[in-house]
């Protein structure tokens, strides 16, 4: 993982976040989120893409 998250737009950073299968991903969040939730997040998304 990086050492500092980057910044994006819109008070969001782009944050790595690991799934459920192991693999690790790159999504936008809202600034200041604890990694936990960030995983969380990724984990919900990842468990609605069609043939995952």
């Amino acid at each position: 993982m990086p050492e500092e998250p980057v910044p994006g737009p819109f008070d969001t950073e782009m944050r790595e976040a690991s799934l459920p299968d192991g693999k690790v991903v790159t999504i936008a969040v809202k600034r200041g989120l604890p990694q936990d939730e960030v995983d969380l997040l990724a984990a919900r998304i990842w468990q609605d893409i069609p043939g995952e």
